[in-house]
């Protein structure tokens, strides 16, 4: 076995430090000490002669030059062997000083805002296209059961009508009800002071039919539903089922998708006309307390002053509304990775979502209608 030794010369111009034998991770520590000892002593002009290297491995290599960094050295290495060449070519040994890297440092963070921007921005235009191409595969699947009605898993439909739309009932025509009451009543108020407190009937019950009952009334089903579809089909992939349906040449579009889209669309605009009634039942409760207007009065002047329109424009919204829903709570169910914590975190994001697009809807059907004077 060759052994591991070290051969120093001294001249007037330079320090010659010859390695011999193996310097390697099995090098004992003896000659790694007397390695350093030398290094220490900070030579003017080192030479490291590795012609006489029998065997070197990348840990010594390293080793060596942490210990140059540490004593600030930069020696002339000679007759090195290949795979030595290879692997000091491999290894930085030129590190910026501390000026340098403060620079860099600044430059960093002045930039930083720009960079947060750009990825920003960039993951805004992917998530875009990933979205649409989203639609569009739904889209394939839906005209693929309508040309094959067989396709349509009418179970499935069912159970998620029942479960997304009626099972949300309660609190949703609870919460129309309130929200009916508050806003007529403010609205009863104000209309008192100006002198034209009979106005309120119609002012409060335009407002219902045409955005408080379909509006509430999304804002419920996308904070109940989003997140539970999202759940369910986030969890699936992380217990590898969609993997399981994929390998069994089943679409997830066709069994996931497409029912929870369809059970939505269909279930929003019944759900839409139960939220209305009872939007209307809390502004006649508001009025009746603050006016002292009978039902009966209330429902004269209803009938007298406020026309079908307004209800259908209520009622067409609501499918939109529903179909935005569901997308976006499968959408982001099929992003789920990784581990757990991205169903919490995709979870929060769909509501998010899901809000955002139901507000946008209600705003483009405000300004469309608008401009038709309906």
């Amino acid at each position: 076995m060759p052994r591991t030794s070290m051969q120093i010369t001294h001249d007037s111009a330079k320090t010659i430090v010859c390695l011999e034998g193996n310097w390697d991770f099995q090098t004992e520590s003896k000659h790694l000490e007397a390695l350093k000892n030398v290094l220490k002593n900070r030579p003017l002009s080192l030479v490291i002669d590795c012609a006489c290297i029998q065997r070197i491995d990348f840990i010594f290599i390293v080793f060596l030059l942490d210990l140059l960094k540490s004593f600030d050295l930069n020696p002339e290495f000679i007759h090195t062997p290949n795979k030595m060449t290879r692997l000091l070519q491999t290894i930085p040994k030129d590190n910026p000083s501390a000026s340098t890297q403060k620079e860099l440092i600044v430059s960093r963070r002045s930039w930083n805002i720009f960079e947060k921007m750009g990825r920003y921005i960039e993951d805004f235009i992917q998530e875009s296209l990933d979205f649409l191409n989203f639609c569009g595969m739904t889209l394939y699947a839906f005209t693929q059961a309508l040309a094959h009605p067989l396709r349509i898993r009418i179970a499935s439909l069912c159970y998620h009508i029942n479960e997304s739309g009626f099972k949300a009932l309660p609190v949703s025509v609870l919460t129309a009800l309130i929200v009916g009451a508050a806003v007529t009543l403010q609205g009863a108020m104000q209309l008192q002071g100006m002198g034209v407190p009979l106005m309120s009937v119609e002012t409060t019950a335009k407002l219902s039919l045409r955005e408080m009952g379909p509006f509430i009334l999304a804002l419920v089903i996308a904070g109940r539903s989003a997140s539970s579809f999202t759940a369910q089909i986030g969890v699936m992939g992380l217990t590898e089922e969609l993997d399981a349906m994929k390998t069994m040449n089943f679409s997830p579009f066709e069994f996931l998708v497409l029912p929870r889209v369809l059970a939505l669309v269909i279930a929003m605009p019944l759900l839409v006309f139960l939220a209305d009634a009872f939007a209307l039942l809390g502004g006649m409760l508001a009025i009746k307390y603050q006016l002292g207007i009978s039902f009966g009065a209330y429902i004269e002047r209803f009938y007298d002053t406020v026309s079908w329109n307004h209800f259908w424009v209520g009622l067409i919204k609501a499918p939109f509304f529903g179909w935005a829903i569901a997308m976006v709570g499968c959408f982001r169910g099929f992003e789920v990775k990784g581990d757990t914590e991205s169903v919490g975190r995709l979870t929060t994001i769909s509501v998010v979502n899901a809000l955002f697009w139901i507000i946008f809807i209600n705003a483009l059907f405000s300004v469309i209608f608008t401009k038709l004077n309906v």
